[in-house]
């Protein structure tokens, strides 16, 4: 085995120089393939991830200490007195778009279409995305188990638990996610149409839950928040499996040129 010395001319330890020339190598696989277009997206993404993780926790705290309840009436007062009574029929037809009876038929079918497209990796995000969101705010609901709100009557009901809210949750995982993967397919004025319609279908489904009184503000912001928590948690785990299956990959070709 060839002697390794550092830059002062001293003898480095077989041993060390094994690790060293190691870390050299990783480092030049990293550098060939870490562009500046993939480090601005690591860390807009990493720094995305942290948003969500803190607002969902500061969102938990407070409704967990009561702190959101002068928020969460006032919202909902305000709405009651303000909002005009001719949107009730509207808002009820927007909130059945977050209902799991009309959004898995349409999962199902526009993961097949994109499944027969050769769209296959949008297939699997959609449905990790909506299912794995519907999965999260379950979970919730039975942790926190929040009451509905008794603050606007409009004779609409909502079973289950309130916090967060499955509709807001299905809207960002479903439609959200369903827009952005089609502007990511499409290109001029077609593209930025998708993510308008899809952001204001998200922001109407939130707001009928609000309009009907069957929701705090509170409950509709944290689950606007849980289908990307639940994003980033899944993509940190495949993030993380490929970081040690590259770092393994780089170990047998370090090897293999020994």
């Amino acid at each position: 085995m060839p002697e390794t010395f550092s830059a002062a001319g001293n003898r480095i330890p077989p041993v060390f120089g094994t690790s060293i020339r190691a870390l050299g190598e990783l480092r030049r696989v990293v550098a060939g393939r870490l562009t500046v277009a993939a480090l601005v997206w690591l860390v807009a993404g990493l720094a995305f991830s942290a948003f969500v993780v803190w607002g969902f926790a500061e969102i938990t705290e407070e409704v967990v200490e009561g702190e959101s309840r002068a928020f969460d009436r006032a919202v909902l007062l305000w709405i009651e007195t303000s909002v005009p009574a001719w949107l009730d029929g509207p808002m009820r037809v927007v909130t059945a778009l977050g209902y799991y009876s009309v959004v898995l038929p349409l999962l199902a079918a526009v993961s097949l279409v994109f499944y027969l497209t050769g769209w296959r990796l949008s297939a699997v995000m959609l449905v990790v995305s909506t299912a794995g969101g519907v999965f999260l705010t379950t979970v919730l609901k039975g942790v926190f188990q929040r009451a509905r709100p008794e603050v606007i009557d409009s004779g609409y009901t909502a079973g289950f638990y309130s916090f967060p809210s499955g509709h807001a949750t299905v809207a960002v995982g479903f439609y959200g996610a369903l827009a952005l993967i089609l502007a990511y397919h499409l290109r001029g004025p077609a593209r930025w149409t998708v993510v308008l319609l899809g952001a204001t279908v998200v922001l109407l489904i939130g707001f009928s839950r609000l309009y009907l009184g069957v929701h705090y503000p509170t409950d509709v912001l944290a689950g606007f928040l849980a289908a990307p928590l639940w994003l980033v948690s899944v993509g940190g785990v495949y993030a993380l499996w490929l970081s040690v299956r590259g770092l393994r990959a780089a170990e047998w070709r370090r090897k293999d040129g020994r």
